[in-house]
């Protein structure tokens, strides 16, 4: 039973300190908000600046891990391209290394004061900003109580089996690849190198396993990392898989180097800890927690140095592996980010942008398709693929109107001003539309949790508004497409009858309320269904205004 309880303490010490580090990472996050992402985004258009800003963000989030998934989430959404991404993946690697140094600090014995403190910050203010405060602190008091509460078990753990975890691990130290997997193993299961890290750092401190042993472990531990970024790409474009590649490629040579220079190494690293720690803490002894972190930092250090040069080659390799998909929205996004097309030619980038724009309503019209068909059944698959156009649209709305805002700057003729100024219309009204899509999709899922259903007369009146919004959108997105005032026209007639429905659908769907067919429950549900409906026909009235005047299509630069 108290083998059994100490196990259970160990656990417990590994999801304290777990939820510890994310406690400090997401409440960095949530400080910083959007200008997280927006400084990556900006200040990472060469492969040092990439670096300096992914060492400065791990540092600051406490998890290489969570700036890799945040990079292949900015490469998904085309707010960056892949190659921008390589340099945040390097830079990681070197940032994560400053966990190992705070854990090389012997303050567990303050763990508790950092928690009180971050309590009474969360607890007894109201400011959000001091909340957020509190959060950070709390989560660094309780990174180094779970850190105490498992080395502190294992240590009881290694006594009493002394003999046996003796044997173990002299058994890793004479097979380094043994290590490497073991290292590469846990981390993968933990998903966070620093916990593992920190264990193998206890370990060392206790004498349990030997330098020779721990390094290997060490290298392994950033194999493992890789898996999270793996796991962010999934369903993700190429870009992002590329990227997820290149992390793991990085990490990997890495350790395969250090593992061919193991035995050098090693006798360098307990150089550093007997000359150079030795000196710097002589009256306490040198911190054998700090070696680990001193090693881990140099093996980064060095990958980082060395494969800085090796980038394009990477870059290269990583295409050759992961080929180009039929993907429109990358290709797209790809060119988007190449701001020299609008020195070079403002029609040639207007006509990109006639493309970009086509793909968008594409992806708004398929939206909508989904939208409908989760309105009368439940298909989980529909919300994740809706969750994806979502982010597509977003991500279009925004490249899209800053290329516009860019190409202002260049001389346009006057027709050309015009239609610019209609294209900034046309996303915005886009994006709306799925806005709307999204909504109706919220609503529905909620409806499907909380088992609520539709009337007979309910489900016949919203098949019958969105077949005439099916209509106004499929002869938008070709009036869009092909420069069609017939397609507009017809679009635009839907419009008023897509009103009228609405309004007769919201008097029926009262009625039936009033006299007990439907309960009032589904009430606020149904009418907001209805209105988000009307709202989407708006939208795309004012897309098809446009498109009627003489401006746009008689616009036929493009065409030839």
């Amino acid at each position: 039973m108290e083998m059994f309880i100490t196990v259970i303490a160990i656990l417990g010490g590994l999801g304290i300190f777990l939820y510890g580090i994310n406690l400090m990472g997401d409440s960095l996050k949530a400080i910083a908000g959007d200008r997280l992402k927006v400084f990556i985004e900006k200040t990472t258009n060469t492969p040092i600046k990439g670096i300096l800003v992914g060492a400065l963000v791990t540092a600051l989030l406490q998890s290489s891990s969570g700036t890799t998934a945040l990079t292949v989430g900015l490469v998904r959404a085309g707010l960056m391209s892949f190659p921008q991404a390589v340099g945040i993946i390097m830079g990681a690697n070197i940032g994560t290394t400053i966990t190992s140094f705070i854990v090389g600090l012997k303050i567990e014995k303050y763990a508790l004061l950092f928690v009180g403190i971050g309590a009474i910050l969360i607890f007894f203010f109201k400011k959000e900003k001091i909340q957020q405060t509190g959060s950070i602190i709390l989560g660094f008091g309780l990174l180094f109580f779970g850190l105490q509460l498992m080395g502190d078990n294992l240590e009881v753990i290694f006594d009493q089996f002394e003999d046996q975890t003796s044997k173990l691990f002299q058994f890793i130290s004479s097979n380094p690849i043994l290590g490497l997997f073991i290292g590469t193993g846990m981390t993968a299961l933990v998903q966070s190198s620093s916990a593992t890290i920190s264990i193998l750092q206890s370990l060392y401190e206790q004498g349990n396993i030997a330098l020779i042993g721990a390094i290997p472990i060490l290298l392994g531990c950033n194999i493992g990392t890789t898996i999270t970024a793996c796991f962010a790409c999934i369903g993700g474009g190429t870009q992002a898989k590329r990227t997820a590649f290149v992390h793991a490629l990085f990490n990997i040579l890495g350790a395969l180097l250090f593992m061919c220079i193991l035995i050098p190494y090693s006798k360098l690293v307990g150089l550093i800890e007997s000359t150079i720690l030795s000196s710097i803490y002589q009256s306490n002894g040198a911190p054998l927690k700090m070696t680990l972190a001193i090693a881990h930092m140099i093996f980064n250090l060095t990958t980082t140095f060395i494969l800085f040069f090796f980038i394009k080659q990477m870059v290269w390799l990583a295409t050759k592996v992961i080929k180009d998909k039929a993907n429109p929205q990358e290709k797209i996004i790809e060119e988007l980010l190449d701001y020299s097309l609008i020195e070079k030619s403002s029609i040639l980038g207007l006509s990109f942008v006639k493309r970009a724009i086509d793909y968008m309503a594409d992806c708004v019209k398929s939206y909508v398709y989904i939208a409908k068909e989760y309105s009368f059944e439940r298909k989980d698959d529909r919300i994740s693929e809706g969750a994806e156009l979502e982010k597509t649209i977003n991500c279009l709305d925004k490249r899209i109107h800053d290329y516009l805002i860019k190409l202002t700057i260049v001389d346009l003729s006057k027709d050309s001003s015009k239609i610019l100024s209609q294209y900034l219309d046309y996303i915005k009204d886009l994006e709306r539309v799925g806005d709307h899509c999204t909504n109706i999709l919220e609503f529905f899922e909620e409806r499907y949790e909380k088992d609520m259903t539709l009337s007979d007369d309910g489900v016949q009146d919203l098949s019958q508004i969105y077949g005439v919004l099916l209509t106004m959108v499929d002869n938008t997105i070709d009036a869009i497409k092909e420069w069609s005032m017939e397609k507009a026209q017809v679009a635009s007639n839907c419009e008023e009858e897509i009103d009228k429905l609405e309004e007769v659908f919201h008097e029926r769907h009262v009625h039936r309320v009033s006299s007990g067919v439907c309960s009032y429950v589904n009430a606020e549900y149904y009418v907001e269904i209805l209105s988000n409906i009307e709202r989407m026909g708006d939208h795309l009235e004012n897309i098809c205004e446009g498109i009627l005047t003489n401006e746009y299509c008689k616009y036929d630069e493009f065409n030839h």
